[in-house]
């Protein structure tokens, strides 16, 4: 090590002139006696002992932290030092001293255990990029409660609260239980592939004025989406991290065009494309993030009721076009404790309406707002659970959502050393 050189070099050339001032010719017969030692000499001779047991135990040091960074295999660290061992004191000094540096190394990793669950929960959430040649499979069950109450008027109003005619009020509640399984590779010059499949079960529930209860229920695959992130910028003073990234969702899922009357449906039938700017600003402990999104859903033809009442049963074609969404996400994720992050955020969501054949469809145009609590707890290395809580506080939103994640990483293959640093946070 240069630090362990530059203080041999240095104490060599105090003993050296040690050396030279004891090996001075001696005084002559004769000759008078040396004049008395200056008291500010014998002062320096003691700053330069005292010098020298600092050097020895910097030494001792030196040789202990490389005896333990070499995990203890090689010889013993006081046979690595080439001086003469140092006084009783001195060695208590330089045990005091490496208790100090195996503390600060304790805490160094700790705060890295820290830095892993923190960045374990931007992840989840989009905002930080996996190492090249990291493969990390997550598989997380999400759950989902809506309800509305709908009522038709099928009469006419005399007065505002006179209405002749029959009123009908339906209850619809609407439970979902989604596992998903979301694999993550991170691959070269900050690029990072995912793809998401979900696989789920839906039941649906509608009760009448009557107290009349129907129902339906659908088991199967979901829409399947593939993105690719990258990162735009890195952290740097006053700028925060940028990434981008799009997706692209597939129809695999069972449509509602497609189904019967005893089936649900779990995909939407429509093609779609989303981009996500995603940034993320660092002040210890704590990380703020924030994303913006624009979904594009794909034009479809699909087969609709032709409503005509001679013939309840003819198809005709329908040209749908969805709406677009717009969409925010902010929050902050605190680290409470080495192996625990806690994350709050606020997801909004804007979709325009749905036209059929050039007519808007009524009602199709959304708002949801949801609040969101989550949890991160590292609990092996590479091994986490994530729990996410959100509240729907808008009509168009699920009352309830709630999700329980198991990200597990393991590596592919080592990048290069000097992609390291400018890959990885």
């Amino acid at each position: 090590m240069s630090l362990q050189r530059l203080l041999r070099c240095f104490l060599l050339l105090s003993l050296a002139g040690s050396l030279a001032a004891q090996t001075a010719p001696a005084a002559r017969p004769g000759t008078p006696p040396p004049p008395a030692r200056d008291p500010v000499d014998l002062k320096l001779q003691d700053a330069l002992r005292e010098r020298d047991a600092i050097i020895r135990n910097l030494l001792e040091r030196v040789a202990e932290l490389e005896w333990r960074v070499n995990g203890g295999f090689t010889t013993s660290p006081k046979d690595l030092i080439v001086t003469n061992p140092a006084s009783e004191s001195a060695r208590r000094l330089s045990s005091s001293v490496v208790n100090s540096v195996v503390s600060n190394s304790t805490y160094d990793n700790e705060e890295r255990q820290a830095t892993e669950a923190l960045d374990q929960a931007l992840m989840v959430r989009g905002g930080l990029l996996l190492p090249p040649g990291m493969l990390e499979i997550d598989n997380t069950t999400s759950y989902f409660s809506a309800s509305s109450d709908h009522v038709s008027i099928n009469g006419f109003a005399l007065l505002p609260i006179l209405v002749v005619g029959d009123i009908t009020s339906q209850r619809v509640r609407k439970d979902i239980v989604m596992p998903s399984l979301t694999t993550r590779l991170g691959l070269p010059h900050k690029f990072q592939f995912d793809f998401r499949v979900p696989y789920g079960y839906e039941l649906f529930r509608t009760v009448d004025a009557n107290n009349v209860e129907t129902s339906s229920s659908s088991f199967g695959l979901g829409d399947i989406e593939f993105g690719l992130s990258r990162q735009l910028a890195s952290e740097h003073r006053r700028l925060p991290d940028m990434l981008a990234n799009m997706r692209f969702k597939t129809t695999t899922g069972k449509d509602p065009f497609n189904l019967g009357s005893s089936q649900t449906a779990l995909g939407s039938g429509f093609y779609g494309l989303q981009g996500n700017l995603t940034m993320a600003k660092s002040s210890d402990p704590v990380v703020f993030f924030g994303n913006l999104s624009y979904t594009a859903n794909l034009r479809g033809t699909h087969s609709v009721s032709a409503n005509d009442p001679e013939n309840p049963d003819l198809m005709v074609p329908g040209h749908f076009k969805p709406g677009d969404s717009a969409g925010f996400q902010i929050g902050s994720i605190l680290a409470l404790n080495p192996e625990t992050s806690m994350t709050v955020g606020w997801d909004q969501r804007f979709t325009r309406a749905t036209t059929l054949n050039g007519v808007t469809v009524p009602a199709s145009y959304l708002v949801e707002g949801s609040l969101r609590l989550g949890t991160t707890y590292l609990y092996a290395p590479g091994r986490t659970v994530d729990l996410s809580f959100g509240v729907g506080l808008t009509p168009d939103t699920p009352n309830l959502q709630f999700s329980v994640g198991f990200p597990f990483r393991t590596s592919l293959w080592h990048p290069k050393a000097s992609h390291l640093s400018s890959e990885t946070r």
